[in-house]
């Protein structure tokens, strides 16, 4: 059996079994929403024709979305108690982790644009645009904003601090002042929720509330002549911003990790890669302007 590609029927899954396994890494400590999106990288292995393993070594694929892709198929061997498929994701080298094309965080004119803009958007529900709100103004996930609970809310209005679950189950607890008004808003409103995602979908299933936040966020940009928009960019022009106004601080990467709740350094640096290769070689060649001088 070739390593780099199994055989499809070889780890063929039923649906019932992929239920399964989304319960099964929900007890060994994932999120919802991040077993759910274990499962559909998973379903794409699955249905690739030419092997489980091929879109790990096709090249078709960015760096980022093959390194998701073979956590996924990691879990499934670990659940399956696959030996082959195990050894086979470990004879295949992986390329570091990028995007195939450069997202760059908005300016500064264009980041506050769109947070005065959101609020008077009617075509978008309350609770949505306050979750987008939330988003732009504190650089939280998506996921985030939409596991915060009304009693954490509630507490939070009283206590001036936040606390909620982040990616990973992390606990994390921020100041409430930056999304305070965002907040109340939510509070008021009425019905027998428990949590934010509640306010967006009432389906169980946690991917239909990032799908909504996705398409939400895409179109309050759309209109504002804001193209190719996503929940995680907000992420990344906070985080962008946010290290900038440390600009000249040495421990500016470190406060930048902490304050997003990042678990290393790669991470951090990962997020605010806003250098231009036109910028390197504008660097490069200063650097030999200065030697024939």
């Amino acid at each position: 059996m070739d390593a780099m590609r199994l055989c499809y029927s070889r780890v063929a899954a039923s649906e019932n079994k992929l239920r399964e396994f989304a319960a099964w890494m929900v007890r060994r400590g994932r999120q919802e929403e991040s077993a759910a999106l274990y499962v559909t990288d998973l379903r794409s292995c699955l249905a690739d024709p030419r092997g489980v393993t091929n879109r790990l070594v096709s090249g078709e694929l960015s760096p980022n979305t093959v390194r998701h892709n073979r956590a996924a198929l990691a879990a499934w061997a670990r659940f399956t108690k696959d030996q082959d498929l195990t050894s086979a994701l470990d004879d295949i080298r992986l390329p570091p982790a990028r995007r195939m094309r450069s997202k760059p965080p908005l300016d500064r004119d264009a980041w506050a644009m769109i947070v005065k803009a959101i609020d008077g958007i009617e075509s978008e529900s309350l609770a949505m645009r306050q979750v987008l709100l939330i988003m732009a103004r504190r650089g939280l996930r998506s996921g985030d904003v939409l596991r915060i609970k009304r009693s954490e809310i509630l507490r939070a209005l009283a206590s001036g601090k936040l606390p909620f679950e982040a990616k990973g189950r992390k606990r994390m607890e921020f100041a409430v002042a930056p999304i305070r008004r965002q907040l109340v808003v939510l509070a008021a409103i009425e019905g027998p929720w428990k949590v934010v995602r509640d306010l967006i979908t009432k389906s169980k299933d946690p991917k239909v509330a990032s799908v909504k936040v996705w398409r939400a966020s895409r179109r309050t940009a759309k209109a504002l002549g804001i193209p190719e928009m996503n929940p995680h960019r907000y992420r990344h022009t906070f985080a962008s911003r946010y290290l900038a106004e440390l600009a000249g601080d040495p421990n500016a990467i470190v406060k930048l990790q902490k304050y997003m709740g990042w678990e290393n350094m790669q991470t951090a640096a990962r997020y605010v890669d806003t250098v231009s290769a036109d910028e390197l070689d504008e660097l490069g060649n200063r650097l030999v302007d200065d030697l024939s001088r």
